[in-house]
């Protein structure tokens, strides 16, 4: 009788690991199997920013973060909209002229909030924004807590946004979003309709990411989508819409940088991978603290889950995403070497903002693990419930990758910095607005473009879904 409970139990806890079982106690279990699952990756980004420990001395957490947070703080504790900054730190002094400074709701906090407390809790407001979006493409793919969990953990611990988070990069909290782009684009290749409910969110999506400062997201997300419309005609005019609709959206973001820098960004090439080689190097061998630009480390359990689930057999399994490789594999050929410094030369705008190209890599990773997460439970739904010891050796796979992951996270990690590669100048910065019509005009442009779109996509967009329940 105790035997025939116990394999009861363990059936039951195999379903609910790796089958989207749908009985009120399996979806209580798996409820807090997730939420336990948040709750660890609250304590894990906790833990990799130091807590409210972040004393603002580490690269570009002193150079650009500290500085503009303060001003911030400043500015809003004594009632004033951020306009110019006093401080050699912050070049142009027209806080809105530079696109890596956040201008979105989440700042009022810092009326508040210290600095560093208001870190944290920024990225774990977008940390959990990410879960949301990434519980969002669970569900309609139906996906187990395992099949989940690996796209989680590359999701959150790959080289890519740990290294830029550690370097300071703050506003790589945009990257948090990408999985509601993810979402919104599979709909799309997928053959859903791209009316204005569709154009409203993908707006709102790219304003979000770029009020955030995450300009380049910005930049890569739309990249994308022109390739995808491109060299696939048939979504040529959707994407043409999104482009104009989502650039109008988020101009109040775009303007005041795009006239700061039409001469020119003055910025010199990066460069992208040496080669292929080390582009896989920086996939499966953990990274060093010098090659932020460079790492996007998964391990090679990984990197081979990817390849597999993501590329290969998403290929073999699902027409309707092949739309997909061709935008993918061209931004992953322009990452490589200097075969993007022609365009980055051109004093095109934008595309004389990317200096980096390693980078471009990115929106092809979270597609494609997104895609390898799918497959994965597919894959898994083809196998026998009895047949256990498969499941054993997922289980044993999934923690040795979560192992390779944190093991190489704490390389980044704020806590893990060496005193001698910190800083010690003390940060000053003062508030220092001053009438400057050219700039105040900008703004009200912009602010004026942001609104009106996104009033007039509001209306039409509950204009259609009103049709669309009459009918």
């Amino acid at each position: 009788m105790i035997l025939e409970k116990l394999v009861e139990a363990g059936q039951f806890g195999l379903d609910v690991l790796f089958k989207r079982v749908e009985s009120s106690r399996a979806k209580w279990t798996a409820g807090f199997l997730l939420a336990g699952l948040f709750l660890g990756g609250l304590l894990y980004w906790g833990s990799f920013l130091d807590w409210t420990n972040n004393r603002f001395d580490i690269q570009d957490w002193h150079v650009h973060v500290g500085p503009y947070l303060d001003f911030l703080s400043k500015s809003l504790r004594s009632g004033q909209f951020p306009m110019h900054a006093d401080s050699p730190y912050m070049i142009p002094s027209q806080y809105l002229a530079r696109q890596n400074r956040p201008l979105s709701p989440q700042i009022l906090l810092l009326v508040f909030l210290n600095p560093a407390t208001y870190v944290l809790v920024n990225v774990w407001l977008f940390y959990g924004l990410g879960f949301w979006g990434m519980l969002l493409i669970r569900e309609r793919y139906k996906l187990s807590f395992v099949s989940f969990l690996s796209m989680f953990l590359l999701f959150n611990l790959n080289g890519h946004i740990v290294a830029h988070m550690g370097s300071g990069h703050f506003e790589w909290v945009g990257y948090f979003l990408l999985p509601f782009y993810v979402l919104l684009v599979l709909k799309m290749v997928e053959g859903e309709p791209t009316g204005w409910q569709w154009l409203l969110s993908m707006s709102v999506v790219l304003l979000g990411i770029v009020l955030q400062g995450a300009a380049h997201f910005f930049i890569y997300c739309v990249a994308f989508l022109l390739l995808l419309g491109v060299f696939q005609p048939r979504y040529f005019s959707t994407v043409i819409k999104t482009i104009v609709l989502a650039g109008l959206a988020s101009m109040v973001r775009v303007l005041p940088p795009a006239i700061q820098f039409a001469g020119g960004t003055g910025l010199k090439s990066l460069g992208g991978f040496d080669s292929v080689k080390q582009m896989f190097e920086m996939m499966v061998f953990p990274s060093s603290r010098g090659y932020w630009e460079q790492t996007y480390f998964v391990g090679l359990l990984g990197f081979a889950f990817i390849l597999y689930f993501g590329v290969i057999r998403n290929w073999t399994r699902n027409e309707s995403h092949h739309p997909l490789y061709l935008p993918a594999l061209t931004m992953t050929f322009f990452s490589v070497g200097a075969i993007y410094l022609p365009l980055f030369s051109s004093h095109i705008p934008f595309l004389d903002s990317q200096r980096a190209p390693t980078r471009f890599l990115i929106v092809p990773l979270v597609f494609f693990i997104t895609l390898a997460g799918i497959q994965f439970q597919s894959l898994l739904d083809e196998w026998d419930s009895k047949n256990w010891e498969k499941y054993v050796m997922v289980l044993f796979g999934e923690a040795l990758m979560a192992y390779d992951l944190l093991v190489n996270s704490r390389v980044w990690s704020l806590d893990n910095y060496s005193d001698s590669a910190r800083v010690t100048d003390v940060i000053e910065v003062a508030v220092a607005n001053y009438p400057d019509p050219t700039y105040t005009a900008t703004l009200i442009v912009g602010f004026t473009c942001t609104l009106i779109t996104l009033g007039v996509l509001v209306f039409l967009a509950y204009r259609e879904r009103k049709r669309l329940v009459i009918k």
